[in-house]
């Protein structure tokens, strides 16, 4: 059996290996063009004769300016990616796809997508579709949680099976679990720092050809000469070390995908599809060269295996099935043209929570239309915080759950008016929750609120061991039917968003211990737990304990 925990370890000490590198590759690039200037500008005067004599001020300027220059390009190219997983997707040519789409193909990858979250635990991402390319690939891009989205190929929908397309979404959603997200944008952030003093060497070669002719000792073609060397050695590292990340990462999201579908077969038989096709997992777009390590398999070729931003198929399929014979099978059929991918996509599977859940068909259709959602999130929180008289209320706490994370992607989609209007009713409501409410109910709102108001909202936190104590006295107040300070415990959630995922584990782990306390653990009780680890962007502890009913 393949060692799936010890195999996330490791890839994250690689990973943290690695960062440090790439911080000390930007360290030495900022010497070497300091070094680079003062051998040009006569900021260094050695002589025999004399003591070696030094000029600080410009070569402070320098690394001033080299350093600022860096980190002021990595910083527009990170604000111009902030917004969300979407401005990714669409660089790429990538189209959302609508919640509540009927087209069967766009059915299909939406309700394995839903499916995914529910069982991970998350709200619902936006689901982009590259329909220009025809490799099989996929990639989650966002900086957070609440603006991920999923992006696939044509080549992967109309190819994988359920069982292999659930893999590969379980496999992006391990990179949203795991932070790589975040940690992709800032590497696409840092490397165009890099790549901006090659443009800047350019720059002054340009500007250089008139000058010179006027003044010979003009040091700006040599400057430039020099920007582009040390900016194009720069880029080429900063590629490997990308690369280096990305192939850990991809080890690590592998492992991650078999914890959720208990099925490493599925994601081999995928990776393995992408070796029996032509075109691979080659993606075409012009901007797949900066997001490349973001993707599922290899988007470019790569003749020099440390630039590949992920390991050879064969490894990946070896570690997830160590019998493979090495053989790729032969291509799979087109989805839309055979019996076969048909009844798959209708197959029950153990994933399937939305089935488990038996949502009324009306209701999911409301969920997953941004005209419908608003009213009916409204209407579900009246119901259960202001006690309006409504069947929403009949509902258990799992299938609530399950319809605010269904609905995430309608609302975000939901007209301006609409949006307005519920984000005012959501701001009148959070006072009624907080004096009326209980924890459940309570986190529904927190869960739609961090989702739809502005981060600003909620910017207060707390120490981090204060906050830990916070949200552990909640589940014992909730558990003793107590009261609870909602205002520190939003805090303590605010504080607890921005962790690690070992330290969420830790902490979903001891709030298990909290509620299990008493030996038993109903199923509202752990619903309790899921919307607490939604706010936090948490998944679930991989072994549930057995539930009481509601």
């Amino acid at each position: 059996m393949v060692n799936f925990f010890a195999q996330q370890q490791q890839a994250k000490r690689n990973t943290s290996l690695l960062v440090l590198l790439f911080f000390l590759a930007f360290i030495s690039i900022i010497g070497i063009v300091t070094a680079a200037v003062a051998v040009f500008s006569g900021a260094v005067i050695v002589s025999d004769t004399a003591p070696t004599q030094i000029f600080w001020q410009p070569l402070i300027i320098t690394m001033a300016v080299v350093a600022g220059g860096i980190l002021l390009v990595c910083l527009v190219k990170w604000l111009q990616l902030r917004p969300g997983g979407h401005v990714v997707a669409e660089s790429l040519g990538g189209i959302q796809l609508a919640p509540d789409s009927s087209d069967p193909l766009e059915r299909r990858v939406l309700n394995v997508v839903e499916e995914m979250a529910i069982a991970a635990n998350l709200p619902v991402p936006a689901v982009y579709l590259l329909p220009n390319e025809a490799g099989i690939n996929a990639f989650a891009a966002g900086y957070e949680t609440k603006d991920a989205a999923i992006g696939l190929t044509r080549g992967a929908v109309e190819t994988f099976s359920r069982e292999q397309l659930q893999a590969v979404v379980a496999h992006e959603f391990s990179h949203i679990l795991n932070g790589d997200m975040r940690l992709n944008i800032r590497l696409i952030a840092a490397l165009a720092g890099i790549l901006s003093l090659t443009h800047l060497g350019y720059m002054l070669l340009r500007s250089s050809r008139f000058s010179s002719r006027r003044n010979n000792k003009n040091a700006l073609p040599l400057v430039g000469v020099a920007l582009l060397v040390v900016g194009s050695i720069g880029v080429f590292f900063g590629q490997l070390i990308k690369a280096a990340v990305s192939r850990q990462r991809e080890y690590l999201a592998d492992a991650a995908a078999v914890q959720f579908t208990r099925n490493p077969e599925a994601l081999a038989g995928a990776l393995q599809q992408i070796g029996a096709r032509q075109h691979g997992s080659r993606v075409h777009h012009s901007n797949a060269d900066e997001a490349s390590h973001l993707f599922f398999g290899q988007a470019l070729s790569s003749w020099f295996t440390l630039m590949a931003t992920h390991p050879p198929l064969a490894q990946r399929i070896k570690r997830l099935t160590p019998h493979w014979n090495g053989k790729y099978p032969s291509p799979q059929q087109h989805f839309s043209q055979t019996q076969q991918a048909r009844q798959q996509q209708q197959r029950p599977n153990a994933l399937e929570q939305l089935a488990k859940l038996a949502l009324p068909a009306l209701l999911l259709e409301q969920a997953r239309s941004p005209q419908q959602a608003p009213q009916l999130i409204r209407g579900l929180l009246e119901a259960n915080v202001i006690g309006t008289v409504s069947p929403l209320a009949e509902l258990t706490a799992a299938q609530q759950l399950a319809l605010v994370e269904l609905a995430i992607p309608a609302l975000q989609l939901a007209s301006t008016s609409s949006q307005l209007d519920i984000v005012k009713d959501l701001e009148h409501l959070a006072q009624r929750v907080a004096n009326g409410g209980d924890l459940f109910h309570w986190c529904l709102y927190q869960l739609l609120a961090r989702h739809l108001l502005p981060a600003s909202k909620f910017k207060h936190t707390l120490a981090n061991d204060q906050a830990f104590d916070i949200t552990v006295a909640a589940l014992t107040a909730a558990e003793q039917q107590q009261a609870i300070d909602f205002t520190q415990l939003e805090r303590a959630l605010n504080t607890c968003k921005s962790w690690s995922p070992q330290a969420k584990q830790t902490l979903v782990q001891r709030w298990y211990e909290t509620i299990h306390a008493d030996a038993k653990v109903s199923a509202v009780e752990h619903k309790l737990i899921a919307t607490l680890c939604a706010c936090i962007g948490a998944p679930l502890p991989d072994l549930e304990p057995d539930l009481e009913p509601e």
